[in-house]
């Protein structure tokens, strides 16, 4: 029996490598018809009419090597991972133990597509990132507030080349970071000191990094600086504390904290946006596990707000506001990318881009000065996505996806309409910067 079964799998491997080789498939009848679909640049969908017959699986062969470990038991199969603008051939055998290969699929021959013509480069590749927040100064300059594995730390190109700096040595390799520019060009960054807790705010404004204590306990946190150079931070404070949700505002160098009752009882993630009048606008992500995410303002006086969806299973949000004051939400919900507005006067949602599976949840939104939409997001297959509604429909392209990529991703548009994406390369330790200018 043993001398059967090494005689069947010698059997096998030759007419598999025959078939894959040469393409006719070693005199192996074709009796599977294969289609190939070209998802995007890193994924390419397969499908096949079954062997007329009994078949213990199927083997998937991609460039005369299997494409997977196994066989596939059914006649649908996605070949993610790819490489951009490559070309990739496929035959399918039809597998019957202890007979081997009954049956093979005619060859297919597609190449994947193009990323958009982006420029793309390296912040820091130093050690390892983490988990970007990108702000734009008045003259253009990008300033990018990041963890590293060694802290938190910060990166500007505003001498023409990027240099970055460690913020906080002491914060930790964990958690968000978030950052703005002040009205004065200062810098100011809020951030989770991973091993106290602490929820942390540093700011340049006297030339050196100088560090303080927002809260005892905080995280998910958000920063923006108002138009009087005020700084608000909304974040998850503790139960501890009186609260959870929570808005924190910088008067004349002091704290004033206030928690936001009713409303994201067990916040995990705020995205934080001020209107023309000192106004915060927070939006949020409440749970574990599956979320929901929902909005919150006190333009009243008084914190008021909604639940955008009790069904995000990605837990992240993000959040602009228009030259009105209206609200502007994009989050990932199962396999959609969606978005929310109440520029109408009432919440609408749709869908801004419908994935093959559940994506990544960090997700980020700008509006230009014409007040168009820009959206940085982390699609199914860890690739970064960028949307816009500039054309005055929503249109979708791929700016990089070449590995894991897309993670702690933030976007932002300057004053000359040049669109910039930080975000984290997972497959090579560096974050990266992507513009289509």
């Amino acid at each position: 029996m043993r001398t059967r079964y090494l005689l069947w799998t010698s059997s096998l491997l030759a007419a598999l490598c025959g078939g894959c080789g040469g393409g006719d498939g070693g005199g192996i009848p074709v009796t599977l018809n294969l289609g190939a679909d070209v998802r995007t640049p890193s994924q390419i969908n397969l499908s096949w009419t079954p062997h007329p017959g009994p078949v213990s699986g199927y083997q998937v062969q991609r460039n005369g090597a299997p494409a997977f470990p196994t066989l596939l038991q059914g006649t649908i199969v996605s070949d993610f991972n790819l490489e951009p603008d490559t070309q990739y051939c496929y035959i399918v055998v039809a597998m019957a133990f202890p007979f081997g290969p009954m049956g093979q699929s005619n060859q297919v021959c597609v190449r994947t597509s193009t990323t958009a013509q982006w420029r793309l480069e390296t912040i820091d590749a130093a050690t390892a990132v983490w988990q970007g927040s990108l702000g734009i100064d008045a003259a253009n300059g990008l300033h990018v507030s990041y963890r590293r594995s060694d802290g938190v730390a910060y990166a500007t190109n505003t001498s023409g080349q990027w240099a970055g700096t460690l913020i906080d040595g002491t914060a930790g390799a964990s958690g968000d970071t978030s950052i703005a520019m002040g009205t004065t060009g200062a810098v100011h960054v809020s951030y989770k000191h991973s091993s106290s807790g602490a929820l942390k705010h540093a700011t340049n404004a006297s030339g050196s990094w100088v560090i303080s204590t927002i809260d005892a306990i905080g995280f998910g946190s958000s920063i923006k600086v108002d138009s009087a150079n005020r700084i608000h931070v909304s974040y998850r404070a503790s139960a501890a504390s009186g609260g959870f949700l929570a808005h924190a505002v910088n008067v004349s160098g002091s704290w004033t904290r206030e928690f936001v009752a009713g409303w994201g009882g067990s916040a995990i993630h705020t995205a934080l946006a001020i209107d023309a009048t000192g106004a915060a606008h927070i939006a949020y992500a409440d749970g574990s596990g599956i979320c929901a995410v929902g909005y919150t303002t006190n333009a009243s006086g008084t914190w008021v707000g909604t639940v955008l969806t009790t069904n995000s299973q990605q837990c992240r949000a993000a959040i602009v506001l228009d030259a009105l004051g209206r609200a502007h939400v994009v989050y990932m919900q199962g396999f959609d990318l969606m978005y929310a507005t109440n520029a109408s006067g009432a919440w609408v949602t749709m869908s801004v881009d419908r994935l093959d599976w559940i994506g990544f949840p960090d997700v980020s939104i700008a509006m230009d000065l014409s007040g168009a939409l820009h959206v940085s997001y982390h699609d199914h297959n860890a690739d970064l996505k960028y949307a816009t509604n500039c054309s005055g429909s929503w249109v979708r392209s791929y700016i990089d996806a070449r590995g894991s990529v897309g993670a702690g991703n933030a976007v932002r548009v300057d004053g000359n309409g040049a669109v910039h994406i930080t975000y984290f390369d997972a497959s090579n330790a560096k974050l990266k910067h992507a513009t289509d200018r």
